[in-house]
This record gives C-alpha cells, sequence and structure tokens, in this order.
C-alpha cells in the first residue's frame, strides 16, 4: 500500500483529489487499543499487591491507559520498593511527558543501581524542574559514564543558566562521549559565559568532540569564537569541517569569508584538499564540506561573500533543478548588495553558467529590477535562452510575457517548451490578457508542432483567460486524441467567458458531462464548477435528481460550483426561487446526491440560501447535519448561521460537532470565544482538535491575541496530538505567545511531527534569539527530515500565500485488494486530517461521496495527514 499526500496546484473551486493510506482508514488496531471499563482497576489493584511479580506485570501495563489515570498511578508507584517496577514506571512516564515528573525521581539520583540513575536523568529529560535539574549537577561526578552521559543530555536539554557552571566543570570529563555531550548541553543552553571554555575545546583530541564544540561555539553565536572556528576548517576530519563552516555562517561573520572561500575553491570530492585531510570513517566527502562552505557565505551575505558565489557559479551546471551556489545566493539575496551584484554579472561578459545562474538567482528572488538585465542578456547571446527564459518563469512579471512569446516558434525544441512554460507561469486567468492567443494558435493548428507541445499550447490559450482564446478552444472540444481532448476541456474552465461565448462553453462542457468516458465527464465537471454561469445551474440541478448513480458525483462537482455564482435574487425570473428548488430537492432526493445539493447551498450566496440551511439543521438525518454544519461556513452574512451552528456545537454526534466548530471558527465573532474553550476537552479528539482552530481563527479576526492565548495555551499539555498541534498552529494565526518556553520545549521534546512541524512555525514567527536557537538546533538534530526542513526555513508556512480560495478534497485510499488491483474510490465518512497552508488542521470525518469542502482556505498547499484517531 502506499500515501500520496501532496496536492500539486490549487485553482479557485478546483477539485483536489488527495489519497490517503489504507491504513488510515483501517481499524486502528493497537494504535488505539481497546480496553474494557475494569482494566483501569484491575491495574490499580495489582499496583498495590504484595506480589512482586503482579505489580511489575501492572507496570508494564500502565503504558496502555488514558494519561490522567495512568498519571495518577505513576506517582504512587515511583517509591515502589522493586527497581523494576520503578523503571517500568520512569518510562511511562517520559511517554506521557507527566508534569513535574522530575522531581519524584531526585531521590533516584543517588541510587546504587545505575538502571535507576540513568532512568532518573531520562525522566528529567523529558520533564525538567529547577529543582531537578540542579539535582544533575552531582551526577555529572558519577563513576558510570553513561549515567554522566545522560545527566549532561538532560541538563543541556532543560536549557537552565543554573547548569552553566557544572558543565563547565565537566568538560574535561575522562570519557570523549561525555565531553562531546557537555559541549552540546552548553550550546543548547545558549548562555556565552561557555564561549571561552568551549574555544579551547577545539583542538581536542578526539573528533566527536571537536565537532560538537564547533557545533555549540555556532549555537551561541559569540564572534569571539571566529579565529577558532577559522583553525578548524584545517580540522583532518570532515564532520568537524562541516561543523566548523557551518557554525561561521551562523555567526555571519564577515572576517571568516576568506578562509570559506579557500574551502569552496577546493575541487568537489577531492580528497587531502586541506593539510592533513584523509577520508572521513562517517561518509562525509569534501563535497559536504564545500556545500556546507557555499551555505554559510549565504548566510553571510556580505559583499566578498557575494564575489566568491558568483565566482563559483561558472563551475555550476544551471540545467541542475537546483544547486548550492544557487540555493546559497538565495540566501544571501536577502542583503542589499546581492540584486546589484548579478545584475552587474550579467553586464559584463560572464561565462554561459555565470550567466544562466544569474538570471536563475534573480527569477527565484522575484527581483523584477533584473528583468531588462536577463533580456538584454538573452539578446547578446549571454546568457542561454532555455535558461533565461526559466529565469523569466520563475521572476512572474508579467513584463516579461513580450520577450518570451518572441521565442515561442524558436528552432530548437528545448528553447520552445520552454519558453511555453515560462508564458504559462507569467499568466493568470484572473486578470486575462490576450497577448498570447495569436502565436500560441499559429502553432496549435500548425501540422509539425509536436502533440506535446499542442498540449501545452492549450493549457497556455486556458492561462490567458481571454475570450479569443477560448473561440480557439472551442472547436477542440471533441478533438479525436483524448489527451487534447481532456488538455481543452480543463483550459475551458480556466476563466468565465460573458455573453454567448460562455453560453458555447457551458453548452460544450455540458455535452461533455455525457460522453462515454468517465475521465472527460469529470474533467467537464470539474470545469464546470469553475465557469459555469446561472443558466447553467438549473439545467444540472434537473440532470443531478434523475441521473443515474455513477454520474452524481460528476455533477455535484458541478452544480455546487455553479450554485456558488447564482444569487437568489438575480433578475433573470429563470433563478427566482432556485434556493426553494434545491431544498426541495434535498427532501427526495438519493443519499448520493443530498451532500451535493446541502453543498451547492453553502456555496450560493444570498440571504435564502443561508436561511435554508440554518431552518434544515434540527431536524435533520445525521449525514445531513454534518453536511449542513460544514456549509454554513459560507454564509458568514446571514445572522442565523452563526446561531445554528452554536446548536450543532452540542450535537450528540461527534462529527457534527466538529464540522459545526470549524464552520463556527469561519463565521463567529468575538462574542462566539466563550463557548470554545470548554470544547478543548471534548473527549473526541477531532472535535477537540478544531476548536483550538476555531479560537485561533476567532481571535485572529477580532485582534485579541490575549484572548487565544488565554484559552490555547493550556491545550499545549493536552494529551493529543492533534490538539497540541491546532492549538499551536492557532496562537500562531491568532500572533498570540505563552509566557515561559512552551513551544520551544514542545519543538524539543515532543513525540509527535505535526507538533513540532507546528512548534516551528510559532517560533518562526517569533523571531527571539532563543527561539532562532531552537529552530537550529532542531534543524540539525531532529530526525525526522520534513521537521528539520521546516525548522531550517524558519518561515511560517502562511508567508508568502495571500488571498483564500474554496477547495473540494477527496479522501481516497490506495489499497490493493486480493486480485492486487487497486481501489481507488472516494471512502465515504472516511476519517481525515486536512492540514491547509496556515497551518491549522481540520479534523473529521468525510461526507457520504468521500468529500469534504474547505471555504475561503489559504491559498498554499494543503496535505492530508493520518486521521486523529489512529494518532497518539
Amino acid at each position: 500500500m502506499r500515501r500520496s499526500v501532496s496536492p500539486l496546484r490549487r485553482l479557485p473551486q478546483v477539485l483536489v483529489v488527495v489519497a490517503a493510506s489504507a491504513a488510515a482508514l483501517a481499524p486502528p488496531g493497537d494504535a488505539a487499543a481497546f480496553l474494557w471499563p475494569n482494566v483501569p482497576e484491575q491495574i490499580a489493584r495489582a499496583l498495590t499487591s504484595g506480589d512482586v511479580s503482579e505489580r511489575r506485570l501492572a507496570a508494564t501495563r500502565v503504558g496502555e491507559l488514558a494519561p490522567e489515570t495512568a498519571i495518577q498511578l505513576i506517582q504512587k508507584g515511583m517509591s515502589d520498593p522493586d527497581v523494576e517496577v520503578r523503571l517500568h514506571l520512569a518510562g511511562a512516564a517520559v511517554r506521557f511527558r507527566m508534569p513535574r515528573a522530575g522531581d519524584l525521581v531526585i531521590e533516584w539520583l543517588g541510587e546504587g543501581d545505575a538502571r535507576l540513575r540513568l532512568a532518573a536523568c531520562d525522566v528529567i529529560r523529558a520533564a525538567p524542574t529547577d529543582r531537578s535539574v540542579v539535582a544533575l549537577g552531582r551526577v555529572l561526578g558519577d563513576p558510570d559514564p553513561h549515567v554522566r552521559l545522560a545527566a549532561a543530555a538532560a541538563m543541556g536539554a532543560a536549557g537552565l543558566p543554573d547548569a552553566v557552571s557544572p558543565l563547565l566543570g565537566h568538560l574535561d570529563d575522562t570519557a570523549p562521549e561525555v565531553r562531546a555531550e557537555v559541549a552540546r548541553a552548553l550550546g543548547r543552553i545558549g548562555d556565552t559565559r561557555a564561549v571561552v571554555p568551549l574555544i579551547g575545546k577545539v583542538q581536542d583530541s578526539v573528533p566527536e568532540v571537536r565537532k560538537a564544540t564547533a557545533r555549540a561555539l555556532g549555537e551561541l553565536g559569540d564572534a569571539r569564537a571566529v579565529s577558532a572556528l577559522i583553525l578548524a576548517l584545517q580540522d583532518a576530519s570532515q564532520d568537524v569541517r562541516v561543523e566548523a563552516v557551518t557554525a561561521l555562517g551562523r555567526l555571519r561573520s564577515d572576517d571568516a569569508t576568506s578562509a570559506i572561500a579557500d574551502v569552496v575553491a577546493a575541487s568537489p570530492g577531492a580528497l587531502g584538499a586541506f593539510p592533513g585531510a584523509r577520508p572521513a570513517d562517517s561518509g562525509t566527502s569534501s563535497n559536504d564540506v564545500r556545500e556546507a562552505a557555499l551555505r554559510a557565505l549565504g548566510r553571510i551575505g556580505s559583499d566578498a561573500a557575494v564575489r566568491v558565489l558568483l565566482a563559483a557559479l561558472a563551475k555550476d551546471d544551471p540545467a541542475a533543478p537546483r544547486s548550492a551556489v544557487r540555493d546559497a545566493l538565495v540566501s544571501a539575496g536577502k542583503q542589499s548588495a546581492t540584486v546589484p551584484a548579478l545584475i552587474a554579472a550579467l553586464a559584463a561578459a560572464p561565462s554561459a553558467n555565470t550567466a544562466a545562474g544569474a538570471a536563475l538567482v534573480l527569477g527565484e528572488l522575484k527581483a523584477t529590477g533584473g528583468l531588462p538585465a536577463i533580456v538584454r542578456g538573452m539578446q547578446r547571446g549571454v546568457v542561454p535562452l532555455r535558461h533565461g527564459l526559466r529565469a523569466l518563469g520563475a521572476l512572474g512579471d508579467p513584463a516579461a510575457l513580450p520577450s518570451v512569446l518572441e521565442l515561442l516558434g524558436d528552432v530548437d525544441p528545448s528553447v520552445r517548451r520552454e519558453a511555453i512554460r515560462a508564458a504559462t507561469a507569467l499568466l493568470d486567468p484572473a486578470r486575462p490578457d490576450g497577448r498570447a492567443v495569436d502565436p500560441a494558435r499559429a502553432l496549435l493548428v500548425d501540422p509539425a508542432t509536436p502533440p506535446d507541445e499542442k498540449l501545452a499550447l492549450v493549457q497556455l490559450l486556458g492561462r490567458t483567460g481571454s475570450p479569443r482564446a477560448q473561440e480557439v478552444l472551442l472547436p477542440l472540444a471533441k478533438a479525436r486524441s483524448a489527451p487534447l481532448r481532456l488538455a481543452v476541456i480543463e483550459a475551458l474552465g480556466a476563466a468565465r467567458a460573458a455573453g454567448k461565448l460562455g453560453a458555447s462553453v457551458d453548452a460544450a462542457l455540458l455535452e461533455a458531462l455525457d460522453d462515454e468516458s468517465a475521465d472527460v465527464r469529470l474533467r467537464a465537471a470539474v470545469s464546470l464548477s469553475r465557469v459555469a454561469g446561472p443558466g447553467s445551474a438549473r439545467a444540472l440541478l434537473e440532470r443531478l435528481t434523475v441521473a443515474a448513480e455513477q454520474d452524481r458525483g460528476a455533477l455535484g462537482i458541478a452544480l455546487s460550483g455553479a450554485l456558488s455564482r447564482v444569487a437568489d435574487d438575480a433578475k433573470d425570473g429563470r433563478d427566482k426561487g432556485l434556493v426553494q428548488d434545491v431544498a426541495a430537492a434535498i427532501a427526495s432526493a438519493p443519499d448520493a446526491a443530498r451532500d451535493a445539493l446541502i453543498e451547492g447551498l453553502g456555496r450560493m450566496p444570498g440571504q435564502a440560501a443561508g436561511a435554508a440551511l440554518a431552518g434544515m439543521a434540527a431536524a435533520a438525518p445525521i449525514d445531513d447535519r454534518r453536511k449542513i454544519a460544514e456549509s454554513l461556513a459560507g454564509h458568514a452574512a446571514h445572522a442565523g448561521a452563526a446561531a445554528a451552528l452554536r446548536k450543532l456545537a452540542g450535537d450528540a454526534d461527534p462529527g457534527v460537532r466538529a464540522n459545526a466548530i470549524w464552520s463556527l471558527g469561519a463565521v463567529g465573532e468575538g462574542d462566539a470565544l466563550p463557548l470554545l474553550p470548554p470544547l478543548l476537552e471534548d473527549p473526541d479528539a477531532a472535535v477537540a482538535g478544531n476548536a483550538a482552530g476555531a479560537i485561533g481563527r476567532i481571535a485572529a479576526r477580532a485582534g485579541q491575541p490575549a484572548r487565544a492565548a488565554a484559552a490555547l495555551c493550556g491545550a499545549l499539555s493536552d494529551a493529543r496530538p492533534y490538539v497540541r498541534a491546532n492549538a499551536l498552529a492557532g496562537l500562531t494565526v491568532a500572533r498570540a505567545r505563552c509566557d515561559g518556553a512552551a513551544a520551544r520545549d514542545l519543538l524539543a521534546r515532543d513525540p509527535a511531527e505535526a507538533v513540532r512541524l507546528a512548534a516551528a512555525d510559532h517560533l518562526a514567527q517569533g523571531g527571539a534569539d532563543d527561539d532562532r536557537r531552537a529552530l537550529a538546533r532542531c534543524a540539525s538534530e531532529d530526525r525526522n527530515a520534513t521537521v528539520a526542513v521546516r525548522c531550517a526555513r524558519a518561515v511560517p508556512p502562511r508567508a508568502p500565500a495571500s488571498g483564500a480560495e474554496d477547495v473540494v478534497v477527496f479522501v481516497v485510499p490506495f489499497d490493493a485488494g486480493r486480485d492486487g488491483v487497486a481501489r481507488d474510490a472516494p471512502a465515504p465518512r472516511a476519517p481525515f486530517a486536512l492540514v491547509r497552508a496556515d497551518g491549522l488542521m481540520r479534523l473529521g470525518v468525510a461526507d457520504r461521496r468521500g468529500e469534504l469542502f474547505e471555504r475561503g482556505a489559504p491559498r498554499g498547499p494543503i496535505r492530508l495527514a493520518v486521521p486523529a484517531p489512529l494518532v497518539k
């Protein structure tokens, strides 16, 4: 089985089909093990038994219990006379992140059994307190090096300044692994008292200690370490050199640029490029060192650093999708000197590689001031055409379109294809632009144009949003070539045409809805959902009520989109009373059509549609109530919508409650906030998680971050990962912060990926020194690549996107049956977790079609995560 969670593009009212793993929709098994109601009582009694074997067995089962029950039993059992019982309970305390558990194990630090001392260090590391961290100081002299190492790790994880002095006293520990851990701990704490002592360890005899020391000096961010780190660039260990050059980048000291330039000048992959260099056992190559040096120069971003990076472009491959040199220049692009230097390089006589690289970097930086330089470079033959076109497409400036269109008919196929891609990227159907129509049409009708280019040209014509383009496309709607026909149908749905042309487009798409091919019907439905006019809504409604079951899915997609452009008070008499017609159809429609009709009312503007939905909410069956609760998010202007959602928020069905609370987050005002904090305690994780998200959204609209913090800071300790994650995301959306280091603690210790991702976004928004250090540690230490990358970028995902769009998502499990054929139908009532571009996570169950509708989702990538019932 496999799982795909990456929709590749989004347009207003577009169908997004997202796949969830079959495991995500299967019975949870041991991920949510069932316990009989009397089991907690049995375990509690067994923990007080006089039979030690019975107590040991009970201690192994504490981890199966609900957190609130388990924590009470752990507190009582930590003083058990049996070592095995205490060790099992310590493991459970770490797993549950038991508050103040560190204080319960302080006495263990003096036990004769090294296992207890180790376990105490682990518990304190997971749940430190001031008292427990201070107690670790004497354990740094423990005779067992494993205990000393665990104590240093716990002190570093706590991040308390009181730990600095004891740690400094053990920088010369006889065990190299302890010395390395002490250095790491000092770097995590971030106290500059450690700088000078750590400088003395840069020449330690053990590479692992030197590596940890270099990293710690970079985390401390003190310029006094620059000279020592420059010396470390000559280290015999390539791992040490990587850490040293990375640390210099963090320090952003231009004094190190010359030394880093020598690293960059070394031939990639060559061994012995530095005095004393030899192959590293770790597998780190000299090319890894060079790439780290390039990243460091990008972070320094000075004039001298940019000159070194520009020189490195000469040996770079511009055809590669990404390169370390270009990435470093993009990073340096935040500095004011970078863009002028790139433009000046194009104006000179650079090599083809340098010119192509400089153009591509200007494109990635969206530096529109570089447009004339790129175009002149292409005209002079300095910038290779296909790389220049790629740069212009990335630049995103419509002013580049004429230069791109000139190359649509180039004799070189690679140049033609890049020109088509660039022109497509520069166009936006929401802003009609007919300049590309004539050259694209000429190539489209030319018999010599290859089929793959014709498909790309059709997409280009759709992106123009021009009526003239639709006139070109309409005759091709019945093309014999199936790929061409599908491309034309999709292009016709890129922009709404007015008047007779719009009616002709609707007619062609309606005809395609009767095609024998399911792919054609689905593509036509998606296009109709984007562009269908008022007249088509009634025709689609009539079709839906009489259609065969296999056609209702496509018709429902088309109808709900068409209704979003029909107001009940339209001047056209045919559209008067359409709300009543849709509502009447709901009463008699089969289950397969009801969700589409309810969703259509949710997307239909006007007071009447909102009133119809609110009116039918109370007496509707469960599946209808779920869909109504979701659809009321589209009627913020209707006075009854919020009132209906408040009632649905107390529904007996958790799926109804989850949808109602999420929709209340979309339409509720500040007066709705008091309703939501109690729902954070709802036993259903989807309801509680959505409540956290709704609090953040409402507080953001109301401009009341303090109210978000008051409600959500406590939820950061909730036992359910998605509740913690949405509490963090809600705080981020509301631009609120909690007191203390709660988010940094979650980033460092929380076992759930979703929580650490949300913590990274939250800390990136703050920008404090402690937050930056926490993100840097996460980027280099987190074992999850997704989390590490998020921490390295240190930019909340909501920053670059603007605007919102309606999104339809189908939850599709890929599960091979007995015959080995993958099943790819949407799963009705499937649990889902939809992660939006702003980091908020919507939780719940899909409707009877396996679909969910997200009103006004922020523009940007979305994905499905593992559903809440399967996440510990």
